[in-house]
C-alpha cells in the first residue's frame, strides 16, 4: 500500500554519486525489538529459517528479504527500515473478514526533489534520493515503514488464512508468505509507488514511477495528461502501463505469451479476458461449458451428471455467514462432480483479479469478468458452449505492442492497490502483483529490479551476492551464529557449475549449511544449483567464532562462476562487532503489600555493567508458589510481550527497564515469589547476579517498591507516579 501524501523536500546542490562508487545495499530493521520480532511463542524451526521462537523467525524472514534486494541494488547509504505487527485494534487498516485482508502496507518517510536527479520534476522516495545523492537525508532515521498484519492466523482475525515464515517454496495449505509479502513491501519502498490518487488524479509531485507511466490508449506519458484524465484512467482496466527500456527488454525473459481462453458457440469463437487462479492446474483441454448447479458452487453440486467431463461455469460470491465459499472450495467441488476445468466469473462490474488458495488442483482454473460470464450464461441458453485453451501471440499482461507492462486500475479504486501493482494476469506470477504470495515467485526476483533501473537506481545485472548475519547485529565471542547468503542470477541465461565460498576469520569453526533450492550442503567451498534468470539461491551457514575473536568480524562471500561475465558481483561482505560479554545484572521490586483481587506490577531493571558488549540477551520471568498464586497479565516499556522477552544485544553500561503487570487472585494470602533471570549468549563474568526475586505478600515488606504508603498498584498508576524517577535513572545510564 502507499500513503496518500508524503513530506516532500527540495534539495539543491547535492553531490552526486557515480556509477563506479556505489556498494551494494545494506537493508537493516531499525527496530528488531518492535512487537511480531520478540514475540517469544516456541515453534518447530523450518527450512532456513532455524529460530525456535516466533520472533526469531520473523525477523530472520526480515533479514532474508533484505538479503535478496542487498544483492539487487547498490547504495553507499545504509536502508534503514522501520517494521511492526500490528493488530487491527493497534490499526484498522487490518481489520480481517473471510473476503479478504491487508496484509501489509509501506510508507515512504519522504519524498525528494533536486536539480541534480536524473529527473529535475520528478519526486524520489527516500531510499532512491539517498542512492542518488550520496547523503543519508533523513539523518539517520527510518527512509520507510512496513506494517505487518498480526491478526492473521489468529482468533481475531476471520480470513481463513495465517503466516508462513519458512524460506522455501513449501508453503502449506491456508497460508500465506511473510517471505513474500515482504519482498513485495520492500520494492514499494524502494521506489516501485505512483504518488497519483486515483480518487482524483491528483499528486504533488508526481513520483518518478509516475513518469513511467504510459497512456495506453493515447501513446503518451500520464504525467502529460491532466488530473480528470489520470482519474479516469486508474478507474479503468488496461489503460495504462509501465514504460521503462530496461523493464521492455527483459519482458521475453521474464513473461510468457498470454494463454489464451477461448468461448465458442453460435459458430463464433471469442477470446476471453481472464487471471489464471493461483491453484489452477495447467491451462490446457478443450470441452463444452455447464453451468453448475447452485452457480455458486457453495454447496455440493446437484447436477454432477451434466458438470461430469465439462468446464464447470461458476460465478464468485460471498457466502453467507458459516459458510465457507472461497474460489478454491468452489473449484474443489467442481472437481468432485466431474469437471474438467472451472470457469468463475465475477459478480460485479470490476478488473480481473486473482484466485487465491492452495493446494494446486488438477484441473485448469480461471476468473473472467462479470460481463464475459453473463454472456457465457446468455448462450448456454441458447446453446452448446465450447471452452478451449489457446496461446496468443504476445507477452502476457502487456498493452498491444508488447513493450509495456500493464499496471493495476479496477473500476472500483483499491485504496494502496491501485495503479501501484502490475495487473494480475502476468503468466507466470510475478513479484509486484496487486496479489503477490505465489509459490513460484517466491525464489524468483523477474524485471522487478529492471523498474529500479529504469528509476534510477544502479542494480546489478550479472551474477551476484549478498551476506547478512542473522538475528543480533554483533558476533558473540565463543558463541554460534548464523549467516543467510542470497545469491541471484540477474543475467539473461542460466547459470550452472557456480561455485560459493565463505571466507571467516581464524579459528571460526564450521557448523552446517543448509540451502534452498538443494545445493550447497556441505562444508565451502559447495556447489550452487543450477540457475534460471532471475532465479535465487539461498544458504545459511552456522558457525561458531572464537573466544578470541576481535572486532570487526568479518565475513566474505565470494562466488565462482564457471564462465565470469563483467556485469557479475561475484563478492560480498558483512562486518560485524565482536560482543566479547559482560556482567548482567538483574534487578526487581514492587508495591507492597499487595493488594488480594487486584493488579500489581513488578518492575525489573536489567543492567549490562560491562567491560563488553552482552549479545542474545534474554530475560525470563517465573512465579512459583502454592495453591493460588498472582498470574501473570502484560508486559510494557522495553519488553511488549510475555516472558522470555528477547532484549538481543545490550551494550556495555546500559540498561532495560521492564514493567510487569500480574493479577492477584482473591483468595491469595501469601507464598509467592516472583523470580527474573537474564541470560546471554556471550560469556557473563558474574552470573550469581543474574537472578532476583519479588515476594509476594499481603503484609507490608514483602520485597520494597515505589510506593509503601497506599500508592497505585496497577500498571497505569505506577507509570503515573513512578516513572519520572524511573526516568531519571535512564538518563544517567544512558
Amino acid at each position: 500500500m502507499k500513503p496518500p501524501r508524503l513530506p516532500t523536500a527540495l534539495l539543491a546542490g547535492l553531490f552526486w554519486v557515480t556509477a563506479s562508487s556505489a556498494l551494494a545495499a545494506d537493508l537493516n530493521i531499525q527496530n528488531p525489538n518492535a512487537p511480531g520480532f520478540t514475540d517469544p511463542s516456541p515453534t518447530t524451526p523450518l527450512l532456513l529459517n532455524f529460530g525456535t521462537t516466533r520472533g526469531d523467525q520473523a525477523l530472520i524472514v526480515f533479514q532474508a528479504a533484505g538479503a535478496m534486494w542487498g544483492a539487487t541494488v547498490k547504495s553507499t547509504v545504509p536502508i534503514l527500515i522501520d517494521s511492526q505487527f500490528d493488530t487491527a485494534a493497534q490499526n484498522a487498516t487490518f481489520v480481517c473478514s473471510p473476503q479478504g485482508l491487508v496484509l501489509a502496507f509501506t510508507q515512504p518517510d519522504a519524498v525528494y526533489t533536486s536539480p541534480n536527479f536524473p529527473n529535475t520534476s520528478a519526486g524520489y522516495v527516500i531510499t532512491l534520493a539517498n542512492a542518488l545523492s550520496g547523503t543519508d537525508l533523513g539523518g539517520g532515521n527510518p527512509q520507510f515503514t512496513v506494517n505487518i498484519n498480526a491478526g492473521l492466523g489468529t482468533a481475531a482475525c476471520n480470513f481463513p488464512a495465517s503466516w508462513y515464515f519458512g524460506l522455501d517454496s513449501q508453503i502449506p495449505d491456508g497460508s500465506i508468505s511473510l517471505f513474500t509479502t515482504l519482498m513485495h513491501e520492500f520494492g514499494h519502498g524502494l521506489g516501485f509507488i505512483s504518488l497519483v490518487d486515483p480518487n482524483d488524479g491528483s499528486a504533488n509531485p508526481l513520483s518518478i514511477f509516475d513518469f513511467h507511466i504510459i497512456d495506453v490508449a493515447q501513446g503518451i506519458p500520464w504525467t502529460s495528461d491532466n488530473a480528470a484524465q489520470r482519474q479516469s484512467l486508474a478507474h479503468t482496466p488496461s489503460a495504462i502501463a509501465f514504460d521503462g527500456p530496461a523493464v521492455t527488454a527483459d519482458i521475453p525473459t521474464y513473461l510468457a505469451p498470454v494463454p489464451t481462453l477461448n468461448a465458442t458457440f453460435q459458430a463464433t469463437t471469442t477470446q476471453l479476458s481472464f487471471a489464471e487462479g493461483e491453484f489452477s492446474g495447467p491451462l490446457v483441454g478443450t470441452a463444452p461449458l455447464a453451468a453448475a448447479e447452485p452457480l455458486d458452487a457453495c454447496s455440493d453440486l446437484t447436477n454432477a451428471s451434466q458438470v461430469s467431463g465439462k468446464f464447470a461455469l461458476i460465478e464468485r460470491s460471498f457466502a453467507d455467514a458459516g459458510v465457507v465459499c472461497t474460489f478454491l472450495s468452489k473449484a474443489e467441488r467442481a472437481a468432485d462432480a466431474g469437471a474438467v476445468g472451472v470457469i468463475v466469473f465475477d459478480d460485479v462490474q470490476e478488473a480481473l483479479i486473482e484466485m487465491a488458495g492452495t493446494p494446486a488442483q488438477s484441473i485448469p482454473a480461471t476468473f473472467i469478468s462479470n460481463q464475459d460470464g453473463t454472456t457465457l450464461q446468455t448462450e448456454l441458453g441458447q446453446g452448446p458452449v465450447t471452452i478451449s485453451f489457446g496461446t496468443g501471440a504476445l507477452p502476457s499482461n502487456t498493452d498491444p505492442t508488447g513493450t509495456r507492462v500493464l499496471l493495476y486500475t479496477p473500476t472500483v479504486v483499491s485504496g494502496g492497490s491501485s495503479v501501484s501493482h502490475w495487473n494480475a494476469n502476468s503468466y507466470p506470477h510475478t513479484l509486484m502483483l496487486e496479489y503477490a504470495n505465489q509459490p513460484d515467485i517466491r525464489l524468483n526476483m523477474d524485471f522487478t529490479p529492471d523498474v529500479m533501473s529504469d528509476l534510477g537506481w544502479e542494480v546489478v545485472n550479472g551474477l551476484t551476492v549478498s551476506v547478512v548475519k542473522l538475528l543480533d547485529p554483533e558476533v558473540p565471542a565463543g558463541g554460534q551464529f548464523s549467516y543467510i547468503i542470497a545469491v541471484l542470477n540477474r543475467r539473461k541465461t542460466a547459470v550452472s557449475g557456480a561455485t560459493l565460498d565463505l571466507a571467516l576469520p581464524p579459528g571460526t569453526t564450521f557448523i552446517s549449511n543448509a540451502s534452498n533450492p538443494a545445493g550447497c550442503a556441505t562444508e565451502f567451498p559447495c556447489a550452487l544449483a543450477p540457475m534460471q534468470p532471475g532465479d535465487v539461491q539461498l544458504v545459511v551457514t552456522t558457525v561458531t567464532a572464537p573466544l578470541s575473536a576481535t572486532s570487526p568480524f568479518v565475513a566474505t562471500a565470494t562466488l565462482t562462476p564457471a564462465t565470469p561475465d563483467s556485469d557479475d558481483n561475484l563478492t560480498a561482505s558483512s562486518s560485524q562487532t565482536v560482543a566479547t560479554g559482560g556482567d548482567l545484572q538483574v534487578t526487581v521490586s514492587g508495591h507492597s503489600p499487595v493488594t488480594a483481587g487486584q493488579e500489581t506490577v513488578i518492575t525489573t531493571v536489567i543492567t549490562n555493567a560491562g567491560p563488553g558488549d552482552a549479545a542474545g540477551v534474554v530475560l525470563n520471568g517465573v512465579v512459583t508458589g502454592t495453591g493460588v498464586v498472582p498470574t501473570f497479565a502484560n508486559n510494557t516499556e522495553n519488553c511488549t510481550s510475555g516472558f522470555p522477552c528477547t532484549l538481543r544485544t545490550m551494550p556495555a553500561g546500559t540498561s532495560l527497564t521492564i514493567y510487569s503487570g500480574f493479577n492477584v487472585p482473591a483468595g491469595f494470602a501469601n507464598g509467592a515469589t516472583f523470580t527474573a533471570t537474564a541470560t546471554a549468549a556471550t560469556p557473563d563474568s558474574n552470573t550469581a547476579n543474574n537472578s532476583a526475586a519479588f515476594v509476594f505478600s499481603t503484609t507490608s515488606g514483602g520485597g520494597g517498591g515505589c510506593s509503601t504508603t497506599g500508592g497505585p498498584t496497577t500498571l497505569g498508576g505506577l507509570l503515573g507516579v513512578c516513572l519520572a524517577l524511573i526516568l531519571r535513572k535512564r538518563r544517567d545510564t544512558f
